[in-house]
């Protein structure tokens, strides 16, 4: 797909990280002595940096400035972690992993409180796989609330998803790195 250089992260680049980390997040589920690796990754679409830890790529930086989870590292590690996050019926997860963004028709639940703008992910709710990582449109408890009266407008912001090039440059990764 690319290519790829990978390299180990110092101990003050790991601290660095883990504070950039810690406003957006509940918790990180691992720390400093994990084995984290910075891969930058050249393709047709362009650059990007991926953070590894323990051989899951688990952060990207977005053109915000954030430094976002990718869906592999959700997987891995669980999403408790996080501020919140919300359930959405089949058909939201189907048009998040063709692009869309999170409307609130989709939600089915909300878990965890997190404010506008905080980093949130989107799961299936029958399997609780996540489908999205993005930024919350509204706080949970007005998702909530207007989730149950049926209300219309985008939910959370899509960041990533299934499929998009941040997806398939970590399941590339993570073959090349097992």
């Amino acid at each position: 797909m690319g290519r790829f250089e990978a390299r180990v992260l110092s101990k003050r680049e790991r601290r660095g990280l883990l504070e950039r980390l810690k406003p957006y997040y509940a918790s990180i589920p691992f720390g400093e002595k994990a084995d984290w690796r910075l891969v930058k990754a050249r393709t047709d679409s362009g650059e990007y940096e991926i953070v590894v830890v323990d051989s899951v790529p688990c952060f990207f930086e977005w053109g915000d400035g954030r430094i976002y989870p990718t869906l592999h590292c959700l997987k891995a590690f669980g999403v408790e972690w996080l501020k919140g996050v919300v359930l959405v019926d089949k058909g939201a997860a189907i048009a998040l992993a063709k692009g869309a963004h999170l409307m609130i028709p989709g939600v089915v639940d909300v878990e965890g409180s997190f404010s506008r703008g905080d980093v949130v992910a989107a799961l299936y709710h029958e399997s609780r796989t996540p489908v999205m990582v993005g930024v919350a449109e509204v706080d949970s408890g007005a998702l909530e609330k207007m989730s149950r009266e049926k209300a219309r407008g985008r939910a959370v912001r899509r960041v990533h998803r299934l499929g998009d090039v941040i997806w398939e440059l970590s399941q590339e990764i993570g073959k090349r790195l097992s």
